[in-house]
This record gives C-alpha cells, structure tokens and sequence, in this order.
C-alpha cells in the first residue's frame, strides 16, 4: 500500500449474497479520512465464443442497473463450484448460451472498478463454440442468445452499441490480440 495511506480496519455493514459492503477507516498523511465504501464480490468472468465460422456468440439481457438490456459476451462470478476463472468460463457459456467448445484461452486480468469493487474480471476466449444444447439460464436471468460476424461485433463496439464495460474490454482484447 502506499504509504500516505494506512488502513485502520473495516467493517461488513451488508451481505447481499453476490457482494458484501464493506466500509473501512483510512488516514491519509496522518490524517484521519471519511470513511471508503468497499464492495467485496468473487472474481469474475468474460467470455469472447466464436464459432467455426468466425462468428461471436452474444447474448441480450435485460439489466436493473440501467433499466434496459444490453449486449454483451457470456459472463458471471466464479463460485463454489468452479475450481478456477477457466472452468466458470465453461459453466458460464454452457449455461447462458447452450454453446461449449476448446479450453478457455486467457485474453487479460483487469481490475472490474478499482475504486469500489475487490474482484478482477478474467477475460477469455473460447474458439470453436458450438451449441451442445439449449441454454439454462439462472431463474432470475432472461437471456437471448445472438451470434453476429467478428466483423460487426467490432462495429458494434467502436459505436456503443455494445457498451456493457467489461464486455467490451473482453472483446477489445480480442480484437487486439486477433490483429496482432
């Protein structure tokens, strides 16, 4: 930690399942600072799916913080039954998307929101994606599954129209890592 700032302790105010607010005491010079709001959460998962055919699989889903849907590539916490951000990465497809294909290939490691959130985002790419069976959503989740030319998923992303932030980091480094 720098060390202008020491971290006197913290506290977990709520629980609300997929995150925990926590709020820590700070001094900053020796001073004493208001109190930072922290939310803790799992690691999570991005996944850039591309078919045989070159296209990506992407899926629409309606979200509350925004009040609208977005479109985004697969994604979610990694969980108790995921042994690692790799094998979140095939659950998350497999269920949002019925597609499955070869081993998870990490594109980067990005920080999700450093100024509030704990988690990193594991961003991968899966090649090969193919459907193996019908999605299988989370109860709460209303998912509809896209697949559109790499071409104009770039488009897409270049004009917003993809403007969910970690997808979009998800699949920038796919296309940079693609064009390379």
């Amino acid at each position: 930690m720098n060390e202008r700032w020491r971290r006197l302790g913290g506290e977990i105010i709520h629980d609300a399942g997929i995150f925990r607010l926590r709020r820590d005491a700070y001094e900053h010079d020796g001073q004493r600072t208001r109190p930072f709001y922290i939310l803790e959460s799992n690691a999570w998962i991005n996944v850039v799916p591309v078919t045989p055919e070159g296209g990506i699989v992407l899926v629409r889903q309606y979200r509350h913080g925004i009040e609208e849907p977005t479109l985004e590539v697969p994604g979610g916490l990694v969980d108790s039954r995921d042994k690692d951000p790799a094998a979140a990465a095939v659950r998350e497809l497999l269920e949002e998307t019925g597609h499955a294909g070869k081993a998870p290939e990490l594109l980067a490691i990005v920080s999700s929101n450093p100024a509030i959130l704990t988690n990193r985002t594991h961003c991968f790419v899966v090649r090969d994606a193919r459907p193996v069976g019908p999605p299988n959503p989370d109860p709460h989740e209303d998912v509809t599954v896209e697949v559109h030319p790499a071409a104009r998923v770039r488009e897409m992303v270049i004009k917003g129209e993809i403007h969910h932030s970690l997808s979009a980091c998800a699949l920038l480094f796919f296309f940079l890592r693609r064009d390379a």
